[in-house]
């Protein structure tokens, strides 16, 4: 192993390669060793054959050193560290990751789309054993992966078989009952047959009772077949479960003291002194996974310059989940013998503020997904021009079927609890569903892709068009029994979508790159008894009307730099504006008949700065600094009568305006060369700015700055013992919200001490 290899253990999460040319690795299959770093250039999003400080983009790229130096266990965790990302875990399971202000986002695994997160924009995620890297792509990426990448793109790139023969295995011991085990080994099995095996058992207790129970398992195979001719195989199986955590309910208004008329409690206060470690979960709540994934990978060398290659993805997820969806305060005529009221208009309404009534909720689905992606790439001159060349045609196929609309029997159902000392365990809860939401979605696509370079001068150009097609019904159901369709909705989108790029290099170690990029979504129409949907002026739109909504649209300009002078200081900084078009949305009020008020509303601007720096003096110190600055706002907001207070220029929810990750590693000699004895110390910054729970900015959930600490000791050749302490000085701070009112308190501290095995 090279000397510095490890030196990426604290270098920002985006290292940028130094390269001879833009074709160095053409196939960017592997990793690459450059000034004693471990590189990775984007290749399963923008395929492009060229150093990642080549590409006329922001990539963050998160490499397995950071991954097992911090102890990262889910993608969530692991995005945290990333400029001008939230990486949220929403109920408690679901993973949500806003990517410059958006959440219109789109989830890979290696390559292959996760449409979970395209159309729900959340999905649980199991564990990252298997794990190699993690590829972010900022920004406007329709013309790369499809529809619904606004934000931008997070790929999880798995671990691929090798040839030598590798052995891995890892114990950790952490707070809350915390215990991890994972396995993998690498090899050939022939000449021509590679193999790799990973598995992982997570079972922990979790922060405030929020479990977690977590094994997976991946199997892959490369085998080439020819000289020409090679085939991949993979396999994935996950069974997860956990338990929600649905924060603690806060106050959506003032609240004024009966006695006095005097104000008690600020809008957005927990009237109580209970510790942030106080939950209020229903012990029947429940949240579980399974998914199977399996992809098959085909390329056909052509000749030097030419490859085709072919890849064939199926994935099955089922789920199941009930939660105390909402705690809700007891108020007007069930708040008996209240001391306190807050105002509806001039009306004083009485309000319980000791208890609150859990609002459970429940559904289920299944997703079937099928995906085919054929490329063709190349390289060709043309007098002075270097060309890379892409043309791909993409096929993906989704069938959801998601019940819903439960109804709730049972001793525990609306149960009450007090703040204080509250009786969790209130009886049994029984679920039924009576409707059934079917998505079926096929999208073909056809995208062309060129990257030119000159001497000091490289161009990028691509297009892409979708056809997409949703076939969407809605059926009663006797609990899991399909009934008759009530509903009957098929959309047909079909778009043209872009990227412009350009990159200058001024000498081998500084550039500057400005580029230009589109993005669309098919619109979301509910057509269900629940919405009613309204012009601007308040009357209700017919069918005939629906029709009449386009989809979302958005483009992305960015404009950037890259600085790398060798091993020893890396910088990387990049401006961006980006809109958002045909926003319509079902949270706009409620009907005088009780149905919520869906409409189009208008658009959506975020425009910001991120900043990566590492620095590396020498063998006993490094450190680096990620920054960004996201402000995403509502740009047009049409207003009616019925819709809430949104204003144009409120800022978007849960988006955080500033956010700053620092680490500092001290480090003995040897340390980077794994040698017997050696120590590394770090010491990290984590700071997050405030952010609204909501469009109406109302209530705001403050910023918080949390430290964290990392030590590894080489105790052997290939035993490692690490040490993780999160947030260090036991901050109490809220890293998300949900229902706007329900702040979840983030981890109290916490350590986990992990024992690592490698040969």
């Amino acid at each position: 192993m090279k000397k510095s290899l490890l030196l990426l253990l604290a270098l920002p999460l985006t290292v940028q390669a130094q390269s001879k040319g833009p074709f160095d690795s053409t196939q960017m299959l592997g990793e690459v060793i450059v000034h004693g770093a471990r590189v990775y250039a984007p290749n399963a999003v923008l395929k492009i054959p060229a150093a990642q400080r080549e590409v006329p983009l922001t990539t963050n790229i998160l490499p397995l050193e950071k991954i097992q130096l911090m102890g990262f266990t889910d993608p969530a965790q692991a995005m945290r560290d990333i400029p001008g990302v939230n990486a949220i875990k929403d109920y408690g399971g679901f993973h949500m990751f806003f990517l410059r202000g958006f959440y219109e986002s789109v989830v890979l695994t290696d390559g292959m789309r996760d449409e979970r997160h395209a159309l729900w924009q959340s999905a649980p995620l199991t564990g990252m054993a298997a794990v190699d890297h993690i590829e972010v792509l900022k920004g406007a990426a329709s013309m790369s992966v499809g529809h619904s990448a606004l934000g931008g793109v997070v790929n999880i790139i798995n671990k691929q078989p090798r040839s030598r023969a590798s052995y891995e295995a890892s114990y950790t011991r952490g707070s809350w009952g915390t215990n991890r085990v994972t396995a993998g080994a690498t090899g050939a099995l022939s000449k021509k047959l590679n193999a790799r095996a990973d598995v992982e058992y997570l079972d922990s207790d979790g922060w405030r009772g929020n479990y977690t129970k977590q094994a997976n398992a991946y199997a892959a195979i490369d085998y080439r077949i020819h000289p020409k001719h090679r085939l991949g195989l993979s396999l994935i199986l996950s069974r997860d479960r956990f338990r929600g955590d649905y924060g603690q309910p806060h106050l959506a208004w003032d609240v004024y003291d009966s006695a006095t008329d005097q104000l008690a409690y600020k809008m957005g206060s927990f009237p109580s002194s209970e510790p942030h470690s106080r939950a209020y979960t229903d012990p029947n709540e429940f949240l579980s996974n399974k998914t199977v994934k399996l992809q098959a990978k085909y390329q056909y060398k052509i000749d030097k310059s030419w490859q085709l290659t072919n890849r064939s993805f199926f994935s099955y997820d089922s789920l199941n989940y009930y939660s105390t969806d909402g705690l809700n305060y007891l108020t007007g005529s069930e708040a008996t013998g209240a001391k306190h009221y807050y105002l509806d208009g001039t009306t004083k309404v009485p309000i319980l503020i000791d208890r609150v009534r859990r609002d459970g909720f429940a559904f289920a689905y299944g997703t079937l997904t099928a995906q085919n992606q054929l490329e063709l790439t190349g390289r060709a001159e043309l007098g002075a021009t270097h060309h890379a060349l892409l043309a791909a045609y993409n096929f993906s196929f989704l069938d959801l079927r998601r019940l819903d609309r439960a109804t709730y029997t049972g001793p525990g159902v609306g149960s009450i609890v007090t703040l204080t000392d509250p009786v969790l365990d209130q009886g049994p809860i029984y679920t039924k569903y009576s409707r059934m939401q079917v998505f079926k979605d096929v999208v073909n696509s056809l995208s062309v892709q060129d990257f030119m370079t000159w001497d000091k001068l490289s161009l990028l150009a691509g297009l892409r068009l979708d056809n997409f097609y949703r076939d969407y019904g809605i059926y009663n159901t006797n609990d899991r029994e399909r009934l008759d369709r009530t509903t009957d909705q098929k959309l047909t989108n079909t778009a043209l979508t872009y990227r412009l790029g350009a990159v200058y290099n001024f000498t081998k170690s500084f550039n500057v790159y400005a580029s230009l990029s589109s993005f669309f979504k098919p619109q979301l129409i509910s057509l269900s008894p629940e919405v009613v949907y309204m012009n601007p002026d308040g009357k209700e739109m017919s069918p005939e009307e629906l029709k009449s909504f386009k989809p979302m649209q958005g483009r992305q300009w960015e404009v950037g730099l890259h600085l790398d002078l060798g091993s020893q200081l890396s910088l990387s900084a990049a401006a961006y504006h980006i809109r958002l078009e045909n926003l319509v949305r079902t949270n706009l009020g409620v009907a005088a008949d009780g149905r919520k008020i869906g409409g189009a509303v208008g658009a959506s601007v975020s425009k910001g700065v991120e900043l990566d720096l590492s620095y590396v003096p020498s063998h006993f110190f490094d450190f680096s600094l990620g920054y960004s600055l996201t402000d995403a706002r509502i740009a047009e907001f049409t207003s009616s009568h019925f819709t809430r207070e949104v204003m144009a220029g409120n800022r978007l929810t849960r988006v955080p305006r500033s956010k700053l990750t620092s680490w500092a590693f001290f480090n003995t000699l040897g340390a980077h060369r794994h040698s017997p004895g050696s120590m590394r110390l770090g010491f990290g910054l984590e700071y997050n700015g405030d952010y609204y729970s909501d469009d109406t900015n109302l209530i705001k959930v403050p910023s918080y700055t949390v430290a964290h600490m990392v030590l590894t000791f080489e105790a052997m050749e290939g035993v490692r013992m690490q040490l993780n302490v999160n947030n260090l000085f036991n901050e109490s701070y809220y890293r998300t919200v949900i229902n706007s009112t329900q702040f979840i308190p983030a981890e109290g501290r916490n350590v986990q001490f992990t024992t690592s095995l490698s040969l």
